[in-house]
């Protein structure tokens, strides 16, 4: 299945601290021009590829500030130029929740869309309105926002973006998000930091698995109660089933999976590639979606997996959950992207330090028994 992160708007009402998208000043919003030759695109692969189904994530920026109009004529578009293969076009949507009405609700709901992933932060001015982020109004905002979506039924999950200040209250973290959403537990992921960090929020990979290992045996003690955090549930699926499923950025089959779209028909690999305008597919309005999902620079991809077992990830037990992490990464940080993310290293003390201990399994799956087979389309 073809994962479309689609970004009509990268405007967002908030100030997060750590967001690559407001660093961009991205004033545009896609027009319906535009939109309608996407739904064309995607109804032309789809017609050629009979077996495939295509996830059109809603990515901002801030969604909601399209308004529902927006999404009314995205609905329109797509009944009359997909008439075929619109059962096969599934919607998602992630939002911040604090532009949320009646209005764009009952569109979602309509697109088929039942649940919608944000994000919070419990610590103040990190996320916020204005210059000096408005953290308490933020939040006001957004638990209207979970009020409206409850009335309506629908459910929500929450990323929880680990950073400096997070460090020294692992465990508060943890209860203050699962009773905030009981329903849909919260993921856990690193702050993506490259270049100047500014506002001193970036953290080592062994700090954030040090974060990770503080919460994991609460966790661990107590699954059935929160069955779905992540990482945690992904490392467990993993080693006790060998059931190799994981994240995108450590999933090694990234290859022919994703497409970022931006405002004005941009394409790359996937959200934080097009946020940081690397690997570029070119523009939608030039080529076609099977000519996009065939690009040449994501061969590049198929090929790291390929070598990295054979060079810096040969002995590496790991190799079977991590396959080398996020190649964004690996170029972001080293200018290679043929190079292993220095991301691994979360995996490597998280699982010697926490995960082995606490579950009593061991981790061991090199690349010679584990190595994933990805093929070019």
């Amino acid at each position: 299945m073809a994962v479309v992160i689609f970004k009509a708007i990268e405007k967002c009402n908030s100030n997060c601290i750590y967001c690559e998208v407001i660093k961009k000043k991205q004033d545009e919003i896609m027009n319906y021009d535009l939109l309608r030759l996407i739904f064309i695109r995607m109804n032309e692969y789809l017609l050629s590829n009979p077996r495939e189904k295509i996830t059109f994530t809603w990515h901002g920026g801030e969604v909601c500030m399209l308004g529902h109009k927006y999404f009314e004529t995205a609905l329109k578009i797509q009944n009359e130029y997909c008439p075929e293969t619109k059962s096969r076009i599934y919607h998602q949507v992630q939002s911040n929740l604090t532009l949320l009405t009646q209005p764009l609700i009952d569109i979602f709901l309509k697109l088929g869309i039942r649940q919608i992933g944000s994000s919070f932060e419990p610590i103040h001015n990190i996320r916020g309105f204005g210059k000096n982020r408005n953290s308490e109004l933020y939040n006001r905002k957004f638990l209207e926002g979970v009020k409206l979506l409850n009335k309506n039924n629908m459910t929500w999950g929450i990323i929880y973006v680990v950073h400096k200040l997070s460090l020294e209250r692992p465990l508060d973290i943890f209860y203050f998000l699962t009773n905030l959403n009981t329903r849909s537990h919260p993921n856990f992921n690193q702050v993506k930091l490259y270049g100047e960090d500014k506002s001193n929020l970036a953290i080592t990979g062994e700090e954030f698995a040090d974060f990770l290992g503080a919460i994991f045996p609460i966790w661990y003690k107590n699954m059935d109660r929160y069955p779905n955090i992540q990482p945690f549930s992904q490392y467990v699926k993993s080693v006790r089933d060998k059931d190799f499923s994981l994240i995108c950025e450590s999933s090694g089959v990234c290859s022919y999976r994703w497409i970022y779209i931006g405002p004005e028909g941009d394409t790359s690999q996937c959200g934080r590639t097009g946020d940081h305008n690397v690997m570029d597919y070119g523009n939608i309005k030039d080529y076609s979606f099977e000519e996009i999902m065939k690009n040449p620079l994501r061969h590049k991809l198929v090929e790291r997996q390929k070598i990295l077992p054979e060079t810096e990830c040969r002995d590496c037990r790991f190799w079977g959950i991590c396959h080398g992490g996020c190649p964004l990464d690996a170029y972001m940080t080293n200018n290679k992207l043929l190079s292993r993310s220095p991301r691994c290293e979360i995996t490597k003390v998280f699982i010697e330090k926490y995960f082995e201990p606490v579950t009593g399994m061991h981790v061991d799956f090199k690349p010679q028994e584990y190595i994933k087979e990805v093929h070019y389309t």
